[in-house]
């Protein structure tokens, strides 16, 4: 029987099969507002699924809602750490339990208010103030009010923080550490004026983190590529391989040279040399670079090392003629670079389906254009690896996902439910699965599918009303 068309009959027959893990992402979803106190009654029916849900991080965010009612500190702990965890239900926890595990919680999740935050930010525990500075979503406010009793490694972590001004900052520059401002010079809200010191500063552990800055103006970048510092000068490439207006010549040493092969703006002579490195690293990441010309690739498509060949391969802008070779590539590596891309000609993309290898077959599970017999041929393939990759494959056929349907490996099963080409009266077949991950996608397919069945209809009764 297959799944029921519309959130009511659904929720109905979720209630009737009496299964929590099948059940649970029907729980505040759009549709299902009627049954939500039967659905309940099923979900918190059983204590030990309570301290299993808690800790989901997929589990609806109403559901979590819901369970912080619950008045068992290892259930709110437990949704006090759950992504999925709402602002609004962080906060009701908090008042229900005012202890420092709590306020550390609270003060390390993403969820949490600005406002809560900030008030966290005056208590003096150091476990809290840790998780804080952890968060990336702590407001400037509470920074600047962990500010004043921070020790050496918490200013440090000020000054990386994402959400530091340039005030604090500037603060933080003016205390002289070392540590703090490396660090602070790197942030890219650090004032211009601080930045430009740094790059010319007598440490050379300043001007290379001065160098990683994101958003260092040009005439800054290019005059610190020509720093005595080989070290610098790589990481003033390194963190701006995508800079405009650089210039770039040969230099002797390889960590430079590795940087160099990255930058979209490489000079063709440059590009030129570079790919004759002796280093492998420097032409690997050559190998890599989307603007090098199409001559290059192909020379760097026959490089003695498999490394640079494979690299090659991944290129996005890698000439088809390329890819056909690299299809022959005598190192079963290299040939997987190519099979799993959709601009692989026919003909050498043919030849790849024939091929048993893990990493080969995995990559042609992948390939949007990999022909059905194939994909059908690879869901029951002796390895667990390339059967998921069938799973993921964006165009999997039904018939190819109908088969992962029984794979031995939950995880491949849950992946083959989950699939938008599998119909939902497929995905309602393993509703049954031994596997609870199997059966939550199986829920959570339906009940996906339910909603956008009822948005559909109101959409066409609104463009129809009936008279």
């Amino acid at each position: 029987m297959g799944a029921p068309g519309n959130m009511a009959a659904l929720t109905g027959a979720l209630i009737a099969r009496g299964d929590a893990y099948l059940a649970l992402p029907a729980y505040g979803a759009e549709g299902a507002e009627w049954a939500q106190a039967a659905l309940a009654r099923l979900l918190l029916s059983d204590a030990r699924l309570k301290l299993v849900f808690a800790a989901l991080p997929f589990a609806p965010p109403a559901f979590l809602a819901l369970l912080a009612g619950e008045d068992r500190p290892a259930i709110l702990q437990r949704i006090l750490r759950n992504p999925a965890a709402s602002g609004a239900t962080l906060l009701r926890i908090a008042r229900q339990m005012d202890d420092a595990a709590t306020r550390a919680a609270l003060a390390a999740h993403a969820n949490t208010p600005a406002i809560a935050l900030i008030g966290l930010a005056m208590h003096s525990e150091a476990p809290v103030r840790a998780a804080l500075l952890r968060n990336a979503g702590t407001p400037a406010v509470a920074l600047h009010a962990l500010l004043d009793h921070a020790d050496a490694a918490e200013r440090a972590a000020l000054a990386r923080h994402p959400q530091a001004d340039g005030d604090l900052l500037r603060t933080l520059l003016a205390g002289g550490d070392a540590v703090v401002r490396a660090e602070a010079v790197a942030h890219p809200h650090c004032p211009l004026t601080q930045v430009a010191d740094a790059c010319v500063d007598a440490d050379a552990a300043i001007r290379r983190r001065a160098a990683t800055n994101p958003v260092l103006p040009p005439s800054l970048r290019q005059a610190l590529m020509g720093d005595p510092d080989p070290a610098v000068r790589a990481e003033a490439l390194r963190g701006h391989a995508e800079g405009q207006g650089v210039s770039l010549a040969g230099d002797t040493d390889v960590r430079v040279r590795r940087a160099q092969a990255r930058h979209v703006t490489l000079p063709e002579d440059l590009a030129e040399a570079l790919s004759r490195d002796g280093d492998v690293w420097v032409r690997v990441w050559l190998a890599r670079n989307p603007a090098l010309p199409a001559a290059l690739i192909q020379r760097l498509g026959s490089d003695a090392e498999a490394r640079v060949r494979h690299a090659a391969g991944r290129n996005p802008a890698c000439p088809a003629d390329v890819l056909a070779t690299l299809a022959r590539d005598g190192d079963e590596w290299v040939r997987a670079a190519v099979a799993c891309r959709p601009d692989l000609p026919a003909e050498p993309l043919r030849a790849l389906e024939l091929e048993d290898g893990v990493d080969v077959a995995s990559a042609v599970a992948r390939n949007p254009q990999a022909r059905e017999t194939v994909l059908r041929r690879l869901a029951r393939h002796g390895q667990a690896d390339v059967r998921r990759a069938v799973a993921l494959n964006p165009v999997a056929p039904a018939a190819a996902l109908r088969l992962l349907l029984d794979d031995p490996y939950p995880l491949n099963r849950a992946f083959a439910v989950r699939h938008p080409n599998l119909p939902v009266a497929d995905a309602w077949s393993s509703a049954d699965d031994g596997a609870p991950q199997v059966r939550f996608a199986v829920g959570k397919r339906a009940a996906t599918h339910a909603a956008a069945a009822g948005r559909a209809a109101r959409r066409h009764l609104e463009t129809f009303p009936q008279p």
